[in-house]
């Protein structure tokens, strides 16, 4: 019988306004156990009581694995030797080996907390051989560890020179360095380049499955990580706890569909499903995963089929698409995620839904259907990094741009404007003036440096000079000229005027000179030509100017006196867009858009032909979660705003 390490009764513990977590009651056992929920869900807060660094303020926590005492008598300078290492509280003297009873063959905790937690007088190579055994405690142990993580060049360095994904990983070796029974993570890897993300997750599952190791618990926010590393997970909601169980449980046997969604897309089958629309049902299913549902066109020509669903919509996402069609026999409509072989599906068309074979599902996921093929973009690297926490948060980049001295300019959503250089080092930042009704979306700096900003939710424009003293404002909440609802980006032309693209019902383009003096706008909202369903990103270009209209899935051409010209790429399906949220053009004059809904960077020339495609859906390399914002430098970079991954992706082809 494997033994139990916690157990939690009708746990609580205050926070401000709200309980961070409510009347939990848990059992964690041996294994690998990934606590999952999004910020603010009480994942941290759950484990600082797993580790003793916060106590309950009612119910009580029991485990049962030994935690014995310091033992005050055996100091290492003039300070106690903790036995359950924490290091944001170790004695700032220790330096060197943790000596453990010989009664302990291994230290029984040992605790990655948020933010690293990093001792600020140590080099890398200090942390790791402070931690480890005495037994194990060479010089070669040192640097396999520092080797497997990629830190040798980096081990004697100390904590202030280091840039997060080190730090992030510093910690982590620092973890394992331990070999303690049980390890508690707080996000791991959470600051690490996606580059050498499933590496390093490769090796700590190497650690995992050691056998002298009880237990591992890690937090996330990711379902894939949750997918691939863990084999049991508890689900965080508001401070309560939503799941507790298996993995493999919750991705094909949940009990809701609230819960089915906290591992990824699901189609939930409920009481009223009727055989004509899902063929293969089986009673005792209630979900299904978008692998195990086939969609299948069915041509008017052929007699032999028949089906009365219709597609509504289809929205291709590149690993996933969701559709949406009507039963024409019931009146109802229903949405349907799958795995598609292609972008095919179009409103109008028949089609038969299927719970598929496994081995049937295998072989349409390895490319037994016609694909139509998209022309992929060539990137040579691939980096990241994600914005400085603000308090126990980490933020989401909105708006990239690349400025006068290839300076990366980024908008997150706590209200800040963060400056980087061409490595993804931050220089300096600065807050906007107000952010608490909502927060900026694009940004752009003009040939005379001042910055402009797009104040989406306080409607207006604010300008900053390069190191963020606010200049001037202008505009005001209205439909009259100089007025917004909801600005969301500027670009500026050569000759210094300044374009305002905005949406709310009032979508349209505002140009104004150098002064702020109104000049001249066009478009309106709708779905006509020369309409706009939130136009969303704006760029000028040879006397032209882009806007990439996001509801409506296309790019529009102007002249810079409002003239509508095109629509780019107007009836090519093989170009299709997918909720453009933005667009760049480098000085070769190719434009770059980032599509929220496919999670994608698309890339086409100034008269509208595709020249290739990067990125799906998903939180790994090569796939991007609403990426809001895209800017292009000079040296055939790209920077991509992965909102829903919490980080800047920095693409060079």
């Amino acid at each position: 019988m494997n033994p139990l390490l916690w157990k939690l009764d009708q746990v609580t513990l205050s926070g401000r306004g709200r309980p961070r977590l409510s009347d939990v009651s848990l059992e964690i056992g041996p294994g690998v156990t990934a606590i999952l929920g999004h910020s603010g869900a009480g994942k941290t807060s759950l484990l600082n009581l797993l580790v003793g660094f916060e106590h309950p303020d009612s119910g009580t926590i029991s485990n049962g694995f030994m935690l014995p005492q310091p033992n005050p008598e055996r100091q290492h300078g003039s300070d106690p030797m903790p036995s359950v290492v924490m290091p944001s509280s170790v004695a700032p003297s220790l330096a060197h080996g943790v000596n453990v009873d010989p009664q302990w063959e291994q230290l029984p905790l040992f605790w990655a907390p948020p933010g690293d937690g990093l001792w600020p007088h140590l080099t890398v190579g200090e942390h790791v051989r402070a931690v480890l055994p005495e037994m194990t405690g060479s010089e070669a142990k040192v640097a396999e560890l520092l080797a497997t993580f990629n830190l040798s060049d980096k081990r004697g360095e100390f904590p202030d020179q280091l840039s997060q994904g080190e730090s992030a990983r510093t910690a982590l070796v620092r973890a394992l360095a331990s070999n303690a029974k049980v390890l508690v993570l707080d996000e791991p890897l959470v600051h690490v380049e996606m580059a050498g993300l499933r590496k390093y997750w490769e090796c700590l599952r190497g650690f995992f499955g050691r056998s002298s190791r009880l237990a591992v618990v890690f937090s996330t926010h990711s379902p894939e990580v949750v997918l691939r590393e863990a084999s049991q997970v508890i689900c965080l909601s508001e401070g309560r706890v939503v799941y507790a169980g298996s993995v493999e449980q919750l991705y094909y046997d949940p009990g809701s569909p609230e819960l089915a969604w906290c591992l990824g897309p699901a189609n939930w089958v409920g009481d009223q499903v009727l055989p004509v629309w899902l063929e293969g049902h089986s009673a005792e299913r209630r979900c299904y995963r978008p692998e195990e549902i086939g969609v299948s066109l069915v041509e008017p020509s052929d007699t032999a089929a028949s089906s009365s669903l219709v597609v509504q919509t289809a929205a291709f996402s590149g690993s996933v698409a969701e559709l949406e069609f009507l039963d024409e026999h019931s009146g109802r409509t229903r949405r349907v995620f799958h795995r598609p072989a292609a972008a095919r599906l179009r409103a109008g068309q028949r089609v038969l839904v299927k719970v598929l074979m496994l081995l049937l599902a295998t072989m349409l996921l390895a490319g037994c259907t016609q694909a139509v093929a998209e022309p992929q973009l060539a990137v040579r690297t691939v980096n990241s990094w994600m914005m400085p926490a603000e308090g126990v948060k980490i933020p989401r980049p909105r708006a990239v741009h690349v400025g006068l001295a290839q300076e990366l300019f980024v908008l997150d959503n706590a209200g800040r404007v963060l400056v980087y250089d061409p490595d993804g080092q931050l220089l300096r930042q600065w807050w906007m003036p107000d952010y608490s009704v909502g927060k900026p979306e694009k940004i752009c700096q003009f040939r005379s440096g001042r910055l402009a900003v797009a104040d989406t939710h306080y409607h207006r424009v604010v300008f900053f000079d390069p190191d963020g003293h606010e200049l001037s404002r202008m505009g005001s909440l209205g439909r009259e000229p100089g007025q917004f609802i909801y600005p969301v980006a500027v670009v500026e032309d050569d000759d210094e005027n300044y374009y305002v693209c905005e949406y709310g019902t009032n979508d349209r383009v505002q140009k104004f000179d150098k002064d702020g003096t109104f000049l001249l706008q066009f478009g309106s909202f709708g779905t006509e030509k020369g309409q706009f369903q939130r136009p969303s990103g704006i760029v000028w270009r040879d006397h032209k100017v882009y806007v990439v209209d996001a509801f409506n899935s296309r790019i529009q051409v102007f002249s810079e006196v409002g003239e509508f010209l095109e629509i780019l790429a107007d009836g090519d399906e093989s170009a299709a867009l997918n909720y453009p949220y933005d667009i760049a053009v480098n000085e070769a004059g190719d434009l770059y858009v980032a599509e929220y809904g496919a999670g994608r960077v698309s890339k086409f020339d100034l008269k509208g032909r595709l020249l290739g495609r990067y990125g799906t859906i998903g939180s790994d390399e090569g796939q991007f979660s609403t990426p809001w914002g895209i800017a292009a430098d000079r040296s055939s970079r790209v920077y991509v705003a992965d909102t829903g991954n919490l980080r800047v992706v920095e693409l060079k082809f």
